[in-house]
């Protein structure tokens, strides 16, 4: 079973969270941090250690790398096993989900997942259409 947590800046962690069960159904098992306005440094840093044990490797997804969330999980790096990695988006939280790839691969997996998410739809469709026209590709000739 794999142990996965999402720490975010405002509730964005719990919209991902959300979101990936409208995909991968409601059985899904995700801690999350939640970095709001009215959360001090030491009292995240107290939920954080709370999310996190000695028993198991996490696999931590943030938002912002050297943002607040990270900084604060970067700092407990040495004190529990877990694999960080920034810059969570969708295809990054289902792709930890779903994967059934061990540690060091999973890893790799969701990195490079989380790369190929990131297009610029215009371009695709321009160089698949062959022009600089989108608009030819949605007339009927």
């Amino acid at each position: 079973m794999k142990h996965i947590i999402i720490g975010t800046h405002g509730e964005l962690s719990k919209e991902f969270i959300e979101t990936a069960k409208l995909i991968a159904g409601e059985d899904i098992k995700i801690r999350y941090l939640c970095m709001t306005k009215g959360k001090s440094v030491g009292e995240a840093e107290k939920e954080a250690r709370n999310l996190l044990d000695s028993k198991h490797k996490y696999i931590v997804l943030t938002d912002v790398f050297c943002g607040s969330v990270c900084n604060l999980f970067t700092s407990l790096l040495n004190e529990y096993d877990f694999d960080l990695l920034t810059g969570v988006n969708l295809p990054m939280v289902l792709t930890t989900l779903l994967s059934n790839q061990s540690s060091t691969a999973l890893v790799e997996e969701v990195v490079q997942e989380s790369r190929n998410g990131i297009q610029y739809v215009n371009d695709l469709i321009k160089k698949e259409a062959g022009g600089d026209d989108l608009d030819d590709l949605f007339n009927e000739s």
